[in-house]
């Protein structure tokens, strides 16, 4: 059995996204020869191609049905929790608020901030899915993005958001629980956003959660 393969059925497993730029740092390889050992995989059909770097698996059975990876776990994957790493990402705006009970409204094009964001903000595809990207005011991390994603969801409240803050505060400060957020880190984080997120803290008394 080809070595790369194997790899890939131990690390990831049918039907899962497989990014070459991980794969270099599972596998004791030149980078010329992982090439070509995704190539040659790819030409017999044992590894199919979602994007140029993102590949997956198929089972066996599957092959002739010409079976597809989820393009959600794809794009989870690449931009909000690689496996075995820490979060880089997370949804926001209205799909955000929506997962919150804020609005029974979704976007048709899913908004994520990310580390991977090259620019400010962009749109990238995934064959006929779209999302756009974001780039973070801060480096999302496990501590603080639960954080970072209830501050632009203030920042964009009233645009996103169906019910007012005095109502939909509690939904909020339900999302944060367990969060270990003190003041001292929600003060510094604030401090990349515009007045009226500040505003938005005060009016929910989210410090008196942290006090």
């Amino acid at each position: 059995m080809n070595k790369l393969y194997e790899v890939i059925i131990k690390e990831y497993g049918y039907d899962e996204p497989v990014f070459t730029k991980e794969l270099k740092k599972r596998i004791d390889m030149s980078d010329e020869a992982l090439r070509q050992n995704v190539k040659r995989l790819s030409d017999i059909g044992d590894l199919i191609k979602v994007k140029n770097g993102i590949y997956y698996l198929p089972r066996a059975s599957n092959i002739l049905k010409k079976p597809r990876v989820n393009i959600d776990k794809v794009i989870r994957r690449r931009y909000i929790k690689p496996i075995d790493k820490n979060v880089i990402g997370y949804i926001s705006g209205t799909n955000f608020a929506n997962q919150l009970g804020l609005t029974s409204q979704t976007a048709s094009v899913p908004t994520i901030v990310t580390n991977e964001a090259g620019r400010l903000e962009y749109e990238v595809t995934f064959g006929k899915k779209v999302v756009k990207l974001k780039k973070p005011r801060i480096k999302i991390n496990d501590q603080n993005y639960k954080l970072l994603q209830v501050l632009d969801l203030l920042n964009d409240y009233d645009r996103v958001s169906e019910i007012p803050l005095e109502k939909g505060s509690s939904l909020i400060k339900k999302y944060l629980q367990n969060s270990n957020i003190t003041i001292s880190e929600l003060n510094q984080h604030l401090k990349k956003y515009p007045r009226k997120t500040l505003e938005n803290v005060i009016e929910m008394e989210l410090y008196n959660e942290l006090a």
